[in-house]
């Protein structure tokens, strides 16, 4: 009997440390799964600032045609005062009008993102610039938001939006 109590008295320990060895390793394992995504979802997140920022350069550099190269063909546009703009011909249709407007600038710098697979968002504020009849400079500023989807690799804008905040004040020096 003595001989029986022990050997089940050993195969339940082994057990019980199996199932604490095999515990260990899932937990290890997932984890470690955990650490990937979140890892991933910076690398991405940086991607995509860095896309927003390209996005920047290459409507300073080049206008309309730099603001379109990242749209997607199928983008939506939900400008401040506008109707909403759907297709990449009615955003050049309307986006040509503004960069035609005398002096017409605009930059932008992106404050954040997020990204999670093939879809992600970035958010930041803007400036807009333009000469008036009289020669004088007129700006605005504001705040957006474009969501971005991966498309054969590249990031390219699906949805954007902007609207008009208070002209910033002046820093105040302590």
């Amino acid at each position: 009997m003595k001989l029986r109590e022990r050997n089940a008295k050993t195969i339940s320990l082994r057990s019980a440390i199996f199932v604490a060895i095999a515990a260990a390793l899932i937990g290890y394992q997932l984890a470690g799964w955990r650490v990937t995504v979140a890892s991933a979802a910076r690398d991405r997140a940086r991607e995509l600032m860095e896309a927003d920022r390209a996005f920047d350069e290459a409507t300073a550099a080049e206008g309309a045609e730099g603001w379109l190269s990242f749209f997607a063909d199928d983008a939506v546009m939900l400008p401040a005062g506008s109707d909403v703009v759907v297709g990449k011909k009615a955003i050049r249709e309307f986006v040509q009008k503004r960069f035609s407007t005398p002096g017409f600038s605009l930059r932008w710098e992106p404050i954040d993102a997020y990204a999670s697979g093939d879809l992600g968002y970035t958010y930041g504020v803007f400036k807009s610039s333009r000469t008036d009849s009289d020669g004088k400079r007129l700006a605005s500023y504001g705040k957006y938001v474009t969501i971005w989807k991966r498309h054969r690799g590249e990031w390219k804008v699906a949805l954007d939006i902007g609207n008009d905040s208070p002209t910033p004040a002046a820093r105040q020096m302590d």
